[in-house]
């Protein structure tokens, strides 16, 4: 598997993870406001996606 590939799968499920954090009380699935658990899951979710970032738009080195 290519780090482009890894980044692009990366970046997917941070942005998911973040997307669930925040639909979490809309749906009642969790309480509303935030405590340390939803902040600890949104900072996972955004190094997530800042990693898939950086993976994802790295250049290979060329062929020799």
């Amino acid at each position: 598997m290519s780090n482009r590939t890894l980044g692009m799968i990366l970046l997917v499920v941070g942005v998911l993870i973040v997307i669930a954090i925040f639909a979490a009380a809309p749906l009642g699935l969790a309480s509303a406001g935030f405590g340390y658990k939803k902040i600890g899951g949104l900072v996972v979710g955004v190094i997530v996606v800042i990693v898939g970032l950086v993976l994802s738009m790295r250049k290979t080195p060329a062929a020799k």
